[in-house]
């Protein structure tokens, strides 16, 4: 179940992203997390990790 879990907000989170690139018109290649506030990851851990500091 835990896995689950991790699935669907990893899933989300990735949607979140690419929608957000997509309304600001910007293309974002697999691998790289965008973030509303216009900051920029190349690690999933760190894209969550700013999540929780900044946005949280």
């Amino acid at each position: 179940m835990n896995r689950l879990v991790r699935r669907a907000v990893r899933a989300y989170q990735l949607h979140c992203a690419r929608e957000d690139a997509r309304r600001r018109g910007i293309v974002v290649p697999l691998g790289i997390w965008v973030c509303g506030c216009r900051h920029v990851s190349l690690d999933r851990l760190a894209f969550v990790r700013h999540l929780g500091e900044v946005h949280a």
